[in-house]
């Protein structure tokens, strides 16, 4: 978008010159390592250790027009992979409820 296109969106008077607080909420990956009999134990022990008692990582912002960083606890999906499995072939995606990608109805 160009600055004439942002100024056509941005019609009031005045408008680039007010202040605004954008709550951006992206997407984070967290590689943690677990013991486990089975994927669904391994998501579950990988949940324990984050979230059972507040996020155990710290996000520091690197300018000071970021005012605030906090989790969205939101769980979008988990990647599971095996230790050794070099290749990735036994690999699988779940959806936010511990359920194989493609399975939900």
């Amino acid at each position: 978008m160009t600055k004439t296109d942002r100024q056509k969106v941005n019609e009031t008077p005045g408008a680039a010159d007010q202040r605004h607080f954008v709550h951006v909420y992206a997407v984070i990956r967290i590689k943690v390592e677990v013991d486990a009999d089975d994927h669904r134990s391994a998501m579950e022990a990988a949940d324990e250790l984050l979230f059972a008692h507040g996020l155990p990582l710290r996000l520091t912002a690197a300018s000071p027009t970021i005012l605030d960083i906090d989790y969205a606890d939101e769980i979008t999906g988990y990647l599971v992979d095996e230790a050794g499995d070099t290749e990735f072939a036994r690999s699988r995606s779940y959806g936010p409820d511990h359920e194989p990608e493609g399975a939900r109805s």
